[in-house]
Order: C-alpha cells, then sequence, then structure tokens
C-alpha cells in the first residue's frame, strides 16, 4: 500500500471535543478542520496508535535537537520521544524480517600478518594517522595461521597488537587463520570478489605489515580510481593500482627503474606488492586462472622476456635450487598479466618519493637487508604533484622501455535496463488539475520526456501512473495506478518508483524527492496530518533521495541526520531556454502595454513572511524622495496594501511567454528570501540579463550561484546601499549574469536534461539503503559502474562516449 495520501477525502460532521483537545497537543490542527472521524472509541483507538508512533520518531543526539527546535512537528516532548530507542531518519525505518545494512564503507584495508608484533604496530599507527575524511575505512587484520616453529609466541603478541589496536575510521575485523598458508596464502585468500557482485562499491588495498603509508595515500587513491575507472573499467588491460614507487627493472633485476614522463603515473608489467589496490574484475580473473594452474602442477617459472628470463623466473628457479619450495604470488601474477596483456599503475613522483615504503624486515621473503632504514621517502603533504591524471598512461615494458604500439580496444560501454521498470508518479498534477503552473509541474514536465526516451531506447519500460488526462506523456504507458496500489502489478523484474509530490510504495525501489524544508526552518505546521508530513514521513522508508538543491541535502544533513550524501542525488534546478534578454524593441512594447511610465522595481511571486521583504520596503523609504519619484515598483501577485511613498503597480499574473521580456525590462529585480529549496526567480532574471538583490538564503546557503555578481541585503541599511547602486550603475555587467546563467538551463548542454542524467544515473547505480521498507527492493541495475553513463546533447542524453 502507498505510505501516505495527502489527506483524507471523507469528512465527518464532528468529532468528540475531548479527542480533539488530544489531537491538538499533537499537533495535528489541521485534522480538526478536514480529519476523517470515526467513533469516540476509533478515535482513542487512533490516538493510541498515533502517539505510539510519534514516539519512535526519535534517536540519538541530533534528533534531540531537531525535536526541541520543532516540537510542534513532532507532537510531543522532545524528552520523551527521545527516551525511546527507534530507528532515526536517518538510518531509515527497519522493514519486517530486515536487518540494518549500512552502506559498503568507502575503503577496505587488508593488512596481512603473522608473527611481527613490532612491525604491525608501526604500519597500523601509520594507517591510523593518514586522512580519511570524510570516507569511512574499514580495518581488517589477517593473521596466519600458527606454524608450529619457534615463531608462534611472536604470532601470539601480533595477535594481542591487532586485538588492542583502536581504529578510528571504520569497522576493524581480526580474520585468525587456524592453519600457516604462507604470504601466497594470505594474498591469495584475503580478497575474492564475488562472481556478479557490483564493481567498486568499495575499493580494496592490501598491505603487508613492513610497510608505511603517506598521510594523503587515501587521497591519491580515491582520486585515481574515479578518474581511470571508466577509462580502465573499460581499458581490458589493469591488473591495479600500486602506491609505491616501483624501482625494479623486471627484465634482469636492477633496481634503477626511472621513467621519464614529468612524473605521471603510468602502467608497467610488474604488480607492486608495496600497498596494491587489485582491479575487481581482473583480480577475480586472476585468482580463477592462478587455482586452475596450480591444480595441474604449473610453476610460473617460464616468463622471458627476448629470450632470457625475467626476474622472477630467475628467483623461482634459484629458491627451487637451494631446496625450498618458491612461495611468490608476484611470479603467479606476473605469468598471468603477460598472458593477458595486463599492466599495474604506479605513481612517478619527484625525488621517488611514494605513498607507500617498507622497511624490509626479516620475514618469509627477505632476511632484514635494510637495516632498520626505510625504502625511500614518503609523500607527505597533498601538492600538485600528487595531481597528475593523464588521460593515456605510458606503458612500460619489463626493461623499463616504454611500449609504443596501441593499447587495446576498449571494452565496448554497455546499457542493459531490459527487466527495469521506471515508474513516474504523478500525483502533482492531481493537485494541479493539470496545471503547469507551479514549479514542480513545470519541472517534472521538463525531466521526464528526457528520461522516458534514454529508458525506453536501452530496452526499459517507463510507467507514468496519472490521476487523470490533463497531463500525459508520449511514449510511455500513463496508467491509473490507483493511488500507486497497482505497483506491485506493473511489469518489471526490477521497479523503480519516484514520486513528483512525496507519495512512496513498499513494492518498488523507492526514491523520495526532496524539494525544500521550508516548514521546518520557517515554523509552519509540518506535523502529521499537514500537507507536509508525508514527505518528512517517508524520509524513514525511502532507499534513496532526489534534491533540488546543495541546501535541500544540506538540511537533509543539518535537521533529519540523513548526511550520507551518496545516498543522495542532488542536481539544481535549471530555468527554461526562453529566459533570455529581449530587444530594446520588445522591451518598449511590454512597457507600453502594461502602463509603465518609470523604471521599475521588479518583485515576483507570493510574498510570505520568511520571503523577507519587510527588508525591502524598509530600506526603500529610507531613500530619498528622488529615488521615489524616479522609479516605481512592479509586484506580479498579490497586490500590497500599505503606502511606501513610491508608486507601486501590480499585476496578477504576466503570461509566461512576457516573462523574459518582464526580466529584462526591469531596472533590478528584488529577491529577499530568507530561505528556499533552490530558488528559481533569480536565475531566470539573470538570464535575462536582470540587476539582482538577494537576501540571506542565496548569501549564505546558495552563494555559489552568483557569487558577487549579486548585491545582498539583509538588512534595510545594506538595502539602501544595494538601490543606491542601482541608481548609480555601480553594478556587475549584465553580460555576465546572463553567462551564469546558461550553467542553470539556458544552455541547452545544461538544462533539465542534466537534471534528467543526474537523478536517472541514481536511480540505476545507487547507492541504496535496502534494509528499509522502500529500499528492499532496490539494487544497482548494472554490475558496472561504468555502464549505462549518459552525456547531455541539445536535445537530451545519450550514452556516454
Amino acid at each position: 500500500m502507498a505510505y501516505h495520501r495527502m489527506r483524507a477525502t471523507e469528512h465527518d460532521k464532528f468529532m468528540p471535543r475531548s479527542i480533539a483537545g488530544e489531537w491538538k497537543k499533537l499537533g495535528c490542527d489541521k485534522k480538526l478542520k478536514e480529519g476523517s472521524w470515526g467513533s469516540e472509541e476509533e478515535e482513542e483507538d487512533k490516538l493510541k496508535k498515533k502517539k505510539a508512533k510519534l514516539s519512535r520518531l526519535a534517536h540519538g543526539d541530533q534528533s534531540a535537537a531537531m525535536l526541541t527546535r520543532y516540537p510542534k512537528l513532532y507532537g510531543k516532548q522532545a524528552e520523551e520521544l527521545v527516551a525511546s530507542n527507534w530507528d532515526d531518519f536517518a538510518n531509515g525505518s527497519l522493514a519486517a524480517g530486515a536487518e540494518y545494512r549500512p552502506l559498503p564503507p568507502d575503503l577496505i584495508i587488508k593488512v596481512l600478518t603473522f608473527a611481527r608484533p613490532s612491525s604491525l604496530l608501526r604500519l597500523l599507527r601509520s594507517l591510523d594517522l593518514a586522512n580519511y575524511s570524510p570516507d569511512r575505512a574499514d580495518l581488517e587484520i589477517w593473521i596466519d595461521g600458527p606454524s608450529g616453529g619457534s615463531r608462534d609466541e611472536e604470532r601470539k603478541k601480533t595477535l594481542q597488537v591487532a586485538e588492542e589496536f583502536s581504529w578510528r575510521h571504520g569497522k576493524k575485523t581480526l580474520e585468525v587463520r587456524d592453519k600457516n598458508v604462507g604470504l601466497v596464502g594470505q594474498w591469495l585468500g584475503c580478497w575474492q570478489p564475488e562472481e556478479g557482485a557490483r564493481l567498486f562499491e568499495s575499493i580494496v588495498v592490501i598491505f603487508e605489515d613492513d610497510m608505511e603509508v603517506s598521510p594523503v595515500y587515501w587521497r591519491w587513491l580515491k582520486s585515481m580510481w574515479p578518474r581511470y575507472r571508466r577509462a580502465l573499467a573499460r581499458r581490458q588491460d589493469l591488473i591495479g593500482i600500486s602506491l609505491q614507487t616501483q624501482h625494479l627493472v623486471a627484465s634482469d633485476g636492477r633496481d634503477n627503474l626511472r621513467i621519464d614522463n614529468e612524473y605521471e603515473p603510468f602502467l608497467y608489467k610488474v604488480p607492486g606488492s608495496w600497498g596494491f589496490s587489485p582491479h575487481p574484475r581482473t583480480w577475480r580473473l586472476f585468482l580463477r586462472w592462478q587455482q586452475a594452474k596450480s591444480a595441474t602442477g604449473y610453476e610460473p617459472d617460464d616468463l622471458k622476456f627476448r629470450g632470457g628470463d625475467v626476474i622472477t623466473s630467475k628467483w623461482w628457479k634459484d629458491i627451487k635450487r637451494s631446496g625450498k619450495s618458491p612461495r611468490m604470488w608476484t611470479a603467479w601474477c606476473m605469468r598471468f598479466m603477460e598472458d593477458e596483456g595486463l599492466f599495474g599503475m604506479y605513481p612517478n613522483l619527484p625525488g621517488r618519493r611514494a605513498f607507500t615504503a617498507t622497511w624490509s624486515e626479516p620475514g618469509e621473503h627477505d632476511a632484514g637487508h635494510m637495516g632498520g632504514r626505510l625504502s625511500g621517502p614518503l609523500q607527505r603533504v597533498w601538492d600538485a604533484t600528487c595531481e597528475k591524471f593523464p588521460e593515456s598512461p605510458w606503458r612500460i615494458d619489463f626493461d623499463g622501455s616504454r611500449i609504443t604500439s596501441p593499447p587495446p580496444p576498449l571494452r565496448p560501454r554497455q546499457c542493459d535496463l531490459r527487466g527495469v521498470n521506471v515508474i513516474f508518479d504523478g500525483y502533482i498534477y492531481h493537485l494541479t488539475n493539470g496545471r503547469l503552473d507551479g514549479g514542480v509541474a513545470k519541472m517534472w514536465h521538463e525531466i521526464v520526456p528526457f528520461m522516458i526516451k534514454a529508458v525506453t531506447q536501452h530496452g526499459g519500460d517507463f510507467t507514468h501512473c496519472a490521476y487523470s488526462d490533463h497531463v500525459l506523456f508520449s511514449g510511455v504507458k500513463n496508467l491509473n495506478c490507483h493511488s500507486l496500489q497497482r505497483v506491485k502489478e506493473l511489469p518489471g523484474e526490477h521497479k523503480v518508483l519516484f514520486s513528483s509530490y512525496y507519495q512512496g510504495s513498499p513494492d518498488a525501489c523507492f526514491i523520495h524527492m526532496v524539494y525544500d524544508h521550508i516548514p521546518e526552518r520557517t515554523g509552519m505546521d509540518a506535523g502529521p496530518g499537514s500537507e507536509y508530513w508525508p514527505r518528512i514521513d517517508n524520509l524513514r522508508h525511502a532507499g534513496g533521495f532526489l534534491s533540488i538543491s546543495k541546501s535541500t541535502t544540506d538540511d537533509l544533513c543539518e535537521l533529519y541526520g540523513m548526511c550520507e550524501r551518496k545516498l543522495v542525488a542532488t542536481s539544481d534546478n535549471r530555468a527554461a531556454p526562453i529566459f533570455k534578454p529581449a530587444s530594446k524593441e520588445e522591451e518598449e512594447d511590454f512597457r507600453a502595454r502594461y502602463d509603465l511610465r518609470k523604471p521599475y522595481i521588479l518583485i515576483v511571486g507570493k510574498r510570505y513572511g520568511y520571503k523577507n521583504y519587510d527588508v525591502f520596503w524598509e530600506g526603500l523609504e529610507a531613500m530619498p524622495q528622488s529615488f521615489r519619484s524616479k522609479y516605481m515598483v512592479l509586484l506580479v501577485g498579490l497586490p500590497e496594501e500599505k503606502d511606501h511613498g513610491i508608486e507601486v503597480k501590480d499585476v496578477k499574473m504576466i503570461p509566461e511567454k512576457d516573462m523574459p521580456t518582464l526580466y529584462s525590462a526591469s531596472a533590478v529585480f528584488v529577491y529577499t528570501s530568507s530561505y528556499e529549496g533552490f530558488g528559481m526567480p533569480p536565475v531566470e532574471a539573470a538570464a535575462c540579463g536582470a540587476q539582482l538583490i538577494l537576501g540571506p538564503f542565496h548569501r549564505h546557503r546558495m552563494h555559489q550561484v552568483f557569487g558577487d555578481l549579486a548585491q545582498y541585503a539583509e538588512t534595510s541599511e545594506e538595502m539602501v546601499a544595494a538601490l543606491t547602486n542601482i541608481d548609480t550603475g555601480r553594478v556587475p555587467a549584465s553580460s555576465a549574469l546572463v553567462d551564469r546563467a546558461k550553467l542553470y538551463g539556458t544552455d541547452p548542454r545544461h538544462g533539465w536534461n542534466e537534471v534528467a542524467k543526474d537523478y536517472l544515473e541514481y536511480m540505476i547505480h545507487g547507492p541504496f539503503r535496502t534494509h528499509t521498507l522502500g529500499g528492499r527492493n532496490c539494487q544497482p541495475l548494472v554490475l558496472d559502474p561504468d555502464d549505462c553513463r549518459f552525456e547531455t546533447t541539445p536535445h537530451g542524453l545519450k550514452l556516454a562516449s
């Protein structure tokens, strides 16, 4: 069933006064006006259930602060609510039988150790001091099993170090083996990516215990994978990324490899074992190959370069001649890499600095020849040398020479959405009776056609749950979903639902659209029974979120503790392409038609208290009489009842086609709002070249939109200064405002198609809260994060090249 309907549809004549009083205490004033009342016994039962539900809304300090700030929103005193122990908005409410599942960590660190307690402690300390903020890094310490020799006592001390070490950046797990498998067994057994698993849900990096890391190693690694993942996930020649500086010339074992490519990362035919982050696809293939080859008795001692053994083959044979059993995972890996044409990626920093280095202490493969010295300098700070990411990294052969032949072709980009049904709930058009005169109604009317085309072109279905024939979309199934009751009957193995206005369903992956938090921020009634309550209540049920601005996303964190931004697809609203500067002739015709005989100060829309227009009127009244005689105020919307000593003209409505000229012909557009979701009118005005005077919202929460191209006024004194600048011409160039607005819709590359891209890619890829009622049906629709990625065109979306 749907989580919420917007309001009751049946109304009885009265409610018992005692029950009404209880509802009022709960902050449900609206229920007193339009609720659906039953008998007194029924209403008492409803009250008990409502109180029980409200008592489950709080959890932790964040919620306590929120409830204290908005007691009416939740209907009971904060301290009573906080006393309960239940999942909060941030984690989401659990679906029946589900367990809370946090998102995968950004990084999984795998440390391989056996019997070197001091080495392990040094590595753990350096890992702990690295910078991971704001990401989550989980630590796994893999301790090899007892060998039955003299080192078992040191192993116990190593285990104690691992158990007692406090890890601050995520979850710590100890993987203690019962049997000794050696270093090869540790490397090949610590991570085995599952077949069919989502690629790159977490980045994995593997360290042996005698390493030390740079404080900025994670910043570099997480910069490398996103930049190269899309190229290298499609390239078929990458085994992984190493954090070390590679010295070894693999053809003959010399220790003087140097790559003169202006200190850019490069690809080399050797895997790096001093801090290695494997590519999940090729690592899985390597493990499968190694297991199959090992079972046949094969040994990787036959790798040659120009007729001679490479160094790993020499080492393997030397170890066998000494009577020992060779155990080198790198020899196996190099043989596989050569067979498959694979390379490892390396940093190439000045001064042979690196993001990890080794102390080469006595162990399975090392006699401890470094003598207590680190193998090389670490990159201690982030600087410009860390930010080199070449589009086509050099490929280096075993002897250190550059391979100039072309790399293998990229894996074709794919997007297969067969079995997917994306469902749009058009409830907003029911509320507006099919009119497109509201921001939300216009927004979806622009976005949905782009999404329909992208989904259906790649084999998916798109369904519009329509409530009437007022607004229908072409190329799509327009169905009556009976208030989303029919969602479970719709076709599709994977169904994704997003609503235009706060509805949801547990029968699909429910992605919740959030426009703003104006009620919470301005003291409006947003409690149970209000129009806004479904938006608030459904925060707990959703599998993921769509947001119209950074400000709205910030408030999800500040008000509800929903600070995991990966769960929110944030894409700023856009202006329609019709907004552009009008010609002088169009402006003169507009002034004549509306009898505008003076330069006018423009105000558009409703002037609620939070819109802050008192600042404008107070500042205007403080301006000299000469200014107030020279200018007039044009109000589009409600008339102004007070006299402010200036000519005021009000127009109830301006046709959409005249809006660009309305903005263009104005002396200045004033928008002093203290809070919005995005605040579209200033972008429309700027696109038409109008000067801007904006309020606290754009100054503090969305300053990135206009920056210094707008004036800001929060007091009457600031308004006087801003109006004076308008009068004297001390203002930014109109052309600069027009250019800025191109980033928000008037340029077809950055229009509503870009919002459609951002939202659709999130619905395809996630990540999602899969433990909630609306998230239990959520999962990434493709395995490879590089697939089903789109780019904008002047006419819509196409698969990214």
